[in-house]
């Protein structure tokens, strides 16, 4: 009985103490955790004013009379700075939200304003891809809880992702609906190459292209990233459905005003 008693009480000990190292290991994860997502705040600010001044100089020199070839080296500025502007950018709201420090206005909106009002910014860089826009109509009143700006930054990621990664003459259609008395879903959907099935699971991998650095069309591999940090901040969700050759369908679920 003794003997019983001691065993016990040395698995009870040893028990503890595993435990006791996995509640210091995982403190130890979120401290660095915090530490590196501080640090790229930092270094994502200290990193946007040199830039901006770059490409405030590169502007004055645009309006210069200027060569051919200077004309050429200048544009290369241009599209360069604010290409790594952008990158800083969504480096600086990532970190914020890993942080906490990003702070959303959340109120009523309708998602069709919004969306119509985006798909007007997106109507350029379509034409140029040739891809036709399209919003499904809906005769349903529909509101969400976001926040304005942030939702328009979630759907310019979606629809630039589904211009850019389709094919000439492609479409791109976006339905609003509701899924349940709580939920209001935006659905995007193209009629790209779709996403290789091996390669979904890497998908919101920061900085993880999938491939597409080597097809030449722009991007860092963090917008999708940062759109379903944006998402979640905004009590939703965000999923990918995606099948090679058949194009990609990604689903915003916000919560129904």
């Amino acid at each position: 009985m003794t003997e019983d008693i001691t065993v016990t009480d040395q698995n009870k000990a040893e028990q503890e103490g595993t435990e006791h190292e996995l509640i210091l290991a995982k403190e130890s994860a979120e401290k660095a955790s915090q530490a590196k997502s501080e640090f790229l705040a930092r270094m994502s600010h200290e990193l946007r004013t040199p830039l901006c001044a770059v490409l405030g100089f590169a502007q004055l020199l645009e309006l210069d009379e200027l060569s051919t070839d200077q004309t050429q080296a200048v544009q290369h500025i241009l599209k360069a700075g604010r290409h790594l502007l952008t990158l800083v950018d969504e480096v600086l709201d990532v970190s914020r939200i890993e942080t906490g420090a990003m702070v959303l206005a959340l109120k009523s909106v309708e998602p069709f304003s919004v969306v119509s009002e985006t798909l007007k910014m997106m109507q350029p860089m379509a034409e140029t891809y040739g891809i036709r826009l399209r919003l499904e109509p809906s005769n349903i009143p529909l509101s969400v809880i976001a926040d304005v700006q942030r939702f328009k930054q979630i759907l310019l990621n979606l629809l630039s992702n589904a211009v850019k990664y389709n094919r000439s003459g492609g479409q791109v259609s976006v339905k609003c609906g509701q899924v349940n008395d709580n939920l209001v879903r935006l659905e995007v959907r193209d009629t790209g190459t779709g996403i290789p099935a091996e390669k979904m699971s890497r998908l919101f991998t920061p900085f993880e292209r999938l491939g597409a650095e080597e097809t030449g069309i722009e991007g860092n591999g963090l917008g999708l990233t940062l759109t379903k940090h944006l998402v979640e901040a905004m009590h939703g969700h965000l999923q990918v459905r995606s099948e090679e050759g058949h194009g990609t369908t990604v689903w915003v679920d916000l919560p129904k005003a």
